[in-house]
C-alpha cells in the first residue's frame, strides 16, 4: 500500500473537526518490522528514573530523545542526540503524511506488557501548542486510551498496530490526556512521537 495514500480513521471530533486520525497502515509489515530492527538496534535507550513521594522508581519504559532542542518532561532533562539516517527519512515521511514540519522526537520502547505511561498530555511549556503531534507504532499493538481532562471511565480506545500512524491535532493536549495501559503477554514495542519544541 502506498504510505501517502492510506486513509485515515478519525477516532475524535472537536466540533465536527477531526481532531485524532488514525492511518493503520501507514508503513507496510515488511518495512515496519526492518525499520524496528534498526531503530531498535541503533538507540542509545536509557531508563530514567523519577521521583515520588519522596522516593526514586525507574519510569516503565526506555526512552531517547533526537532533534534541534532539549526538552524536559517529569522533571527529566533530555539533550537531544543527532537525527540517525533512519529516522531522517521517517521523519521526511511522516511530514508529508501531516502537512507539518517538526523539529523533535520521542522514542519510547515497552519491552514488555508491563512497561507502560500514564495518564497524560503532552502539553509541557516547551511544546507548540499549535502543532499536531505524530506518533509512530513499530513492533507489538497495545491499546491507546483517550479521556476528556478532569474526567475517568467512558475512555476512547484504538489498538495501535505495527505500522500504524495517529496524528494529535490541537487541541488534543488541551483537552484530553492519553495513556498507554499494561497489557499482558504483549512484546516489544517502539513508539516515535515527532514534535515541535519551542
Amino acid at each position: 500500500m502506498d504510505l501517502f495514500k492510506n486513509v485515515g480513521i478519525p477516532i475524535l471530533f472537536k466540533d465536527d473537526l477531526e481532531v485524532i486520525l488514525y492511518h493503520p497502515e501507514f508503513y507496510s509489515l515488511e518495512k515496519s518490522n526492518n525499520l524496528f530492527d534498526k531503530i531498535n538496534k541503533q538507540t542509545s535507550w536509557k531508563r530514567d528514573k523519577i521521583k515520588m513521594y519522596g522516593n526514586y522508581f525507574p519510569v516503565p519504559r526506555d526512552t531517547a530523545w533526537y532533534g534541534e532542542k532539549s526538552y524536559t518532561y517529569s522533571n527529566i532533562y533530555n539533550a537531544p542526540s543527532p537525527w540517525t539516517e533512519t529516522l531522517k527519512i521517517i521523519k521526511e515521511d511522516v511530514e508529508v503524511k501531516c502537512s507539518s514540519k517538526f523539529n523533535s522526537l520521542l522514542l519510547n520502547r515497552y519491552q514488555t506488557g508491563n512497561d507502560k505511561v500514564d495518564w497524560h498530555s503532552d502539553d509541557e511549556p516547551e511544546l507548540d501548542k499549535n502543532s499536531l503531534i505524530a506518533s509512530l507504532s513499530l513492533g507489538s499493538d497495545r491499546d491507546f486510551l483517550i479521556r476528556e481532562k478532569g474526567t475517568s471511565g467512558n475512555n476512547i480506545k484504538q489498538t495501535l498496530q505495527n505500522g500504524s500512524l495517529l496524528i494529535m491535532n490541537p487541541p488534543t493536549q488541551e483537552l484530553w490526556e492519553h495513556s498507554i495501559p499494561k497489557r499482558k503477554n504483549a512484546g516489544t514495542r517502539i513508539n516515535l512521537t515527532f514534535r515541535n519544541v519551542i
